[in-house]
């Protein structure tokens, strides 16, 4: 039957190529046809290729994952010594140049430094392979590390061999002056930095905004003394107030870092009392419209200005009963506008 089967096979294949309608072919015919004697006997020689069957536990463990042939655990050995190579020994995917983009020239080697102290780690992971580097693992790295790193905008590879960074710098821009006589450099991001100490004629850098904080309590060094709100408030006061006020700061006091109230102090001889946790958008408007109001001949009479209390600015002039009652200035000031 599986003759039979066969030459069947072999002439409706023919038929349909060739478009012949299908006859049956009588029996004694089909069994002379030479290409069907050709297959039979291809047939009777046919032999299923010999399958070695695994003997032991780990063959057939081989077996099981695809590595039965040599072949299949040669190609594996072959994949596996090149994953070694590319992971493991220095080649074209290890870092070779760190770009660092800092506004601060002198704080570039700094954090190059740093950089190449985490590409140094032993970790399980090789840092110094570009390919399997963690952009956040490098991240938080210097942040914690670096004192000089406000903040780490955006870490780029540039395969090969190129680790690009944008850094914003932490720049120190108040001086903070206390009671006992230890000076401290506030960053602005409010970090305390470090001691500062005046030159020879006895003043602190000059660059930076004086501050004077009747106490020390709470400045450590590499702790925080300011909150990003408050150091945003005085940057605000130290920009605006010399345009509003018509007169340059002088500094700023502060009674302590728990106590928000503000004294800023001018050369023209008059202080403003402000709310150091209040908007400061609002509070240097409200102060901008007082002024408005105020006669160039009053300007020159002010002693304070306070405005701590809500909508309304206290007007306090030389030579009146507020001059003794600062802490009092909603009910001893001379003059009160309200400012909307």
């Amino acid at each position: 039957m599986i003759f039979e089967f066969v030459l069947d096979f072999d002439i409706r294949i023919s038929n349909f190529m060739f478009g012949r309608s299908k006859k049956k072919i009588d029996s004694k015919v089909r069994f002379q046809n030479s290409r069907f004697k050709h297959r039979l006997s291809e047939a009777r020689g046919y032999k299923r290729p010999l399958r070695n069957r695994p003997v032991s536990k780990g063959e057939f463990f081989l077996s099981k994952i695809g590595l039965g042939s040599w072949f299949s655990r040669f190609a594996t050995l072959l994949v596996f010594l090149l994953l070694i190579y590319l992971v493991f020994v220095p080649n074209v995917f290890f870092v070779k140049q760190t770009v660092v983009n800092i506004s601060q020239s002198d704080d570039k080697s700094t954090v190059e430094n740093l950089v190449n102290s985490y590409l140094s780690k032993k970790l399980p992971w090789p840092q110094k392979n570009l390919i399997l580097l963690s952009k956040a693992g490098l991240k938080e790295f210097l942040l914690k590390n670096g004192q000089k790193i406000l903040a780490l905008n955006s870490i780029s590879k540039k395969f090969p061999s190129t680790l690009i960074l944008n850094i914003s710098p932490r720049l120190d821009e108040f001086a903070v002056e206390t009671a006992s006589g230890t000076d401290f450099s506030i960053a602005n991001d409010g970090l305390t930095t470090g001691e500062i100490y005046p030159d020879a004629s006895g003043t602190l850098p000059s660059a930076l905004t004086s501050v004077k904080l009747d106490n020390s309590d709470g400045l450590i060094i590499g702790h925080q003394a300011f909150s990003q709100n408050q150091i945003n408030f005085l940057n605000q006061a130290q920009n605006q107030l010399p345009e509003i006020a018509k007169s340059s700061v002088d500094y700023f006091e502060l009674a302590g870092l728990q106590i928000p109230d503000l004294t800023v102090y001018f050369k023209s001889g008059f202080k403003i009392i402000l709310g150091l946790n209040s908007d400061p958008t609002q509070t240097l408007s409200r102060l901008k419209l007082l002024f408005s109001q105020l006669a160039s001949t009053d300007i020159g009479k002010l002693y304070y200005i306070d405005m701590r209390f809500g909508d309304s600015g206290y007007v306090c002039y030389k030579g009146t009963p507020c001059v003794q009652n600062i802490n009092l200035p909603s009910s001893t000031a001379s003059t009160t506008l309200v400012a909307p």
